[in-house]
């Protein structure tokens, strides 16, 4: 993998090209606007690719300013997920056992308790989905600063090819750079930490309390902390991410008028 800096020359080299293209369809003596139209184009993006390939250090920087300001630490959130990890191979051991101190009581009871056949493979499935998403976050933190110059790369290839891609490349790594670290706080605020959730084995004497806290209490939370509440932040991250990527790469125009024709 090369490094941001290849990919920096590489967008510099295209904003220039992209330039240069501009000003040669205006200087075309072919007074067809269709035509006509991508020269003050190409030289305002052109323009716009080389600002954001010499801002580039700033926009780094800002990303760690933002961070350092909202108290967001990526080596506690790591050290958070892999715990919630822990904690949710705690909740399957808990439900195997269980399940398994319900059948030893009475095999033949065993039937009626079938949903909790379903409920071990949701948990397995969390399980998997929270290592795939530690293996995310892993990849955001460490290629963020690349991702927003391959970005930089694709939004200056010419006639706009890559403006979406790399325009949504950029306002990804910066949302989910600085707001990926703050899922524990958001979920701290709204009294939902996985981390809390107790875990208790219950006697045979009381596996119809046991039953009733692990239908009413121990899944239900399992999903609001692990699955629905985790979502809901990454759909708020992602909005925020579509929103940026508009800004970066929508309609953009320079302060100087170079439609003249």
């Amino acid at each position: 993998m090369f490094s941001p800096f290849f990919y920096l020359y590489i967008g510099m080299s295209l904003s220039v090209l992209t330039y240069m293209i501009g000003a040669m369809i205006m200087a075309l003596p072919i007074p067809v606007y269709g035509v006509k139209k991508w020269g003050p184009r190409l030289i305002g993006d052109g323009i716009y690719s080389a600002v954001w390939i010499n801002i580039y250090g700033g926009v780094i920087y800002l990303i760690q300013s933002i961070s350092q300001a909202i108290g967001v630490s990526w080596s506690y959130f790591i050290t958070w997920i892999e715990t919630v990890v822990s904690e949710e191979i705690s909740m399957y051991t808990f439900t195997r056992a269980f399940s398994g101190l319900l059948s030893s009581v009475d095999p033949s009871i065993a039937i009626f308790f079938a949903p909790i056949s379903y409920i071990i493979s949701l948990l397995t499935g969390i399980i998997a989905s929270t290592e795939t998403f530690i293996v995310i976050a892993f990849i955001i933190n460490n290629y963020y600063g690349f991702f927003i110059a391959f970005g930089i790369a694709l939004m200056s290839i010419p006639f706009r090819v890559g403006k979406g891609i790399g325009a949504s490349l950029i306002s990804f790594s910066i949302v989910f750079e600085i707001g990926l670290p703050y899922m524990p706080d958001f979920l701290n605020g709204l009294g939902m930490n996985p981390l809390r959730i107790e875990l208790g084995l219950p006697s045979s004497a009381n596996l119809n309390n046991g039953l009733v806290y692990l239908t009413t209490v121990l899944i239900p939370t399992a999903m609001t902390s692990l699955v629905i509440l985790p979502l809901v932040y990454l759909g708020i991250l992602a909005g925020l991410s579509m929103g940026l990527s508009y800004a970066i790469g929508g309609s953009y125009k320079l302060p100087i008028p170079l439609e003249i024709f």
